[in-house]
């Protein structure tokens, strides 16, 4: 498969409470580490995940693939603070260089590193639509400037207020500033080399990583096998004993698409692009809670709810409601009811 050489989110958002800082305050902060922000997982020799953790700095999850003569990273965080800990952590483990960087998708929780790599030189593989709109559908999930310092001012004066004695409540404002922080340095960054369909197989000496184009999350989803690990990389496709966003998905084309990694690689352990590292029993419960939600909402339109009746109505099965991310629950109905009705629209 060809590369085409490329031309020189979704976020979970904080809700931030008001106030002002004085300069001094900025120093209350402790630098960010990576064990604040995710946790490294042995998937198989030489393959690790990097978990995101909730609150932190990375918000996607993130991994890496060690091979003969280099390193692949899939996956570049939310904010170029995160990534440096990854490599950080990947230098730990090994001297081999950064050969290669995949970006799952374009959502700026797996993208918001790029900067990092391509200042280093290292080659950033992508689907062709994430060139198409890694710098301008990413622009919804980053605030204005202004905003940030505004909001991260908020938080510091909160803090300076806050006694010392409230632990919980003090590291919660601490991680809220951490991340206006690592946002205030993101710089939207391309891929450097893409491709529309079928596969790329991308060598770190004798082991091979083969990278997959397959629709379903966004209209532009790459995922990652390892074949003498038998590990898959999912990005957004797979998320294990999480809700997911559908803000750009076709449920109706992602069905399908899990329904294939799974029958090609049933064995297999998977790096999903939120959640723990999983098995194919759960990248399947998170297929049927997709197969679920669609067969609830087209039961709730042949019922004549309207999409406002729709979201009050269809609750949660009670086998989902231990997954994280619960908020996105009815705006899931919502994406679901406008995509069955063919008046979904992305921005």
């Amino acid at each position: 498969m060809k590369c085409r050489l490329a031309v020189p989110m979704f976020a979970i958002m904080l809700a931030i409470v008001a106030g002002v800082v004085s300069p001094d305050q900025f120093k209350t902060v402790a630098a960010p580490k990576a064990e604040d922000d995710f946790q490294l997982v042995k998937v198989a020799d030489g393959i690790y995940a990097a978990i995101a953790k909730s609150g932190g700095l990375a918000s996607g999850n993130a991994g890496f693939v060690v091979g003969d003569d280099g390193v692949l990273i899939f996956d570049t965080f939310f904010t170029p603070a995160a990534i440096e800990e990854l490599i950080g952590e990947i230098q730990s483990l090994t001297k081999l260089p950064i050969k290669y960087a995949v970006n799952s998708h374009y959502h700026l929780d797996h993208t918001g590193g790029n900067q990092v790599l391509a200042a280093r030189g290292v080659p950033i593989v992508a689907h062709d639509n994430v060139m198409l709109w890694q710098t301008t559908k990413n622009k919804r999930f980053l605030l204005a400037p202004e905003e940030l310092q505004k909001r991260r001012a908020d938080a510091a004066k909160q803090l300076s207020e806050t006694p010392e004695d409230q632990k919980e409540k003090r590291a919660q404002l601490e991680r809220q500033i951490r991340r206006f922080d690592a946002m205030q340095t993101i710089k939207l960054t391309n891929p450097t080399a893409t491709f529309a369909s079928g596969t790329l197989h991308l060598y770190l000496g004798k082991r091979e990583v083969v990278l997959f184009t397959l629709p379903g999350h966004t209209g532009g989803d790459v995922f990652a096998y390892v074949p003498d690990a038998n590990v898959v990389f999912t990005g957004d496709l797979g998320w294990s004993k999480t809700l997911p966003n559908l803000v750009d998905a076709t449920v109706n084309d992602w069905i399908p698409t899990l329904d294939k990694i799974l029958g090609l690689y049933p064995r297999a352990r998977f790096v999903p692009g939120h959640g723990n590292v999983a098995e194919a029993a759960d990248i399947k419960d998170f297929r049927d809670y997709l197969d679920d939600l669609r067969n609830r909402v087209k039961q709730g339109i042949a019922g004549g709810l309207t999409i406002d009746q729709a979201k009050q109505q269809l609750k949660l099965p009670e086998k989902y409601k231990s997954f994280a991310f619960q908020n996105f629950a009815t705006p899931n109905v919502e994406d679901m009811y406008k995509e069955l009705t063919g008046t979904k629209q992305t921005k």
